[in-house]
C-alpha cells in the first residue's frame, strides 16, 4: 500500500519510492526494499535486474514455496516497466495474490498443527500401552 502510494500519488520514480519506502521503518521487506534501491544506485542496473539480485540475496533468509517465490520475481519483472497507473494497479493485484498466498499458508498451518497434535497424542498412548 504505501509503495503504491510513493509511486502513484507522490509520483516518485521507482528507486526513489524504494528508497523512500525502506526509510524509518524496520521488517524483511524494509530491508529488501532498501537493498533493491541500493543495487539500484550502486550499479546502475534495471530495476527488474536489481530486483532479481536482491531476491537471490534473500532467498536464504526468507521459506517461502516455489510460488511465492515466482510472485516475488513476477513484481520484480513488471515494476518500472509501465506508467504509474499501471504500475498501481500492478501492485494492488500483486497484493491481492500475497493475501491469498497468506490465507493458504494460515491453513496449511492449521491443518499441519491439527496432525502433530493427533500424532503427539497418539504416540504418547502408545508408548502408555507398550510400557503395560
Amino acid at each position: 500500500m504505501e509503495m503504491e502510494n510513493e509511486i502513484y500519488y507522490m509520483s516518485r520514480p521507482l528507486g526513489q519510492a524504494l528508497s523512500s519506502f525502506s526509510r524509518n521503518k524496520r521488517g524483511r521487506m524494509t530491508l529488501f526494499s532498501k537493498r533493491v534501491s541500493e543495487i539500484l544506485s550502486l550499479q546502475e542496473l534495471t530495476i527488474e535486474t536489481a530486483w532479481k539480485k536482491s531476491v537471490g540475496e534473500f532467498q536464504h533468509q526468507w521459506i517461502l514455496h516455489r510460488d511465492e517465490w515466482n510472485l516475488l520475481f513476477s513484481v520484480g519483472e513488471m515494476l518500472g516497466k509501465t506508467d504509474r497507473e499501471n504500475q498501481s494497479s500492478f501492485l494492488r493485484m500483486m497484493r491481492e495474490k500475497f493475501v491469498i498466498q497468506e490465507k493458504r499458508a494460515d491453513e496449511d498451518r492449521a491443518r499441519k498443527e491439527k496432525l502433530y497434535k493427533n500424532l503427539g497424542a497418539l504416540g504418547g498412548l502408545a508408548i502408555v500401552l507398550v510400557l503395560i
